[in-house]
């Protein structure tokens, strides 16, 4: 290996390889930075950000709530089945126009398990909400709601859910 002397009193061997202080504190700080820009959940998901079934929840009723209706019919699977808390059973194109005359203020949702079943995600919670359904008001007491998601190559898409009335206290 050829070394350089510098020329100064002490007469020290420099690497040709050797990087210079202000890079080494450059690339320092690039990794810093990167490292708090990866991991840990988004502060605002979306479609193509979410970690969890969990935000596909949330953006879901969100969208409802926006009436974004290219994106719930777009998260919903082309063979989507679902029931509604009046027990009606739904295809896909009755489960839209649902999600289309719920006119919904707020909701909030609580109580939420995620369980994985293979390629799907097993999601239960209770929501309550502010909406009318049709000219009806929700149910006070809020509903149990059962969905399953199932990832695709674009991403995830709703197969199945059901709303299930929550009944008052005796």
């Amino acid at each position: 290996m050829v070394t350089k002397y510098c020329r100064i009193a002490r007469f020290r061997p420099v690497s040709p390889l050797r990087p210079s202080r202000p890079l080494r504190w450059m690339v320092l700080l690039l990794v810093a930075a990167l490292a708090g820009c990866s991991g840990g959940t988004p502060k605002h998901p979306t479609w193509t950000n979410a970690t969890g079934a969990e935000q596909y929840e949330r953006l879901m009723w969100q969208a409802i709530q926006d009436k974004k209706w290219t994106e719930v019919e777009h998260r919903l699977a082309p063979t989507f089945s679902g029931v509604n808390s009046s027990g009606q059973a739904l295809d896909r194109a009755g489960w839209l126009e649902l999600c289309k005359n719920l006119q919904l203020k707020d909701y909030s949702l609580g109580d939420l398990t995620v369980q994985p079943a293979g390629a799907d995600m097993v999601v239960t919670y209770i929501v309550h909400f502010n909406a009318t359904d049709s000219g009806h008001p929700a149910p006070a007491n809020g509903l149990r709601v059962v969905s399953v998601w199932q990832e695709i190559k674009k991403g995830w898409v709703l197969i199945a859910q059901s709303h299930t009335p929550i009944a008052g206290s005796i």
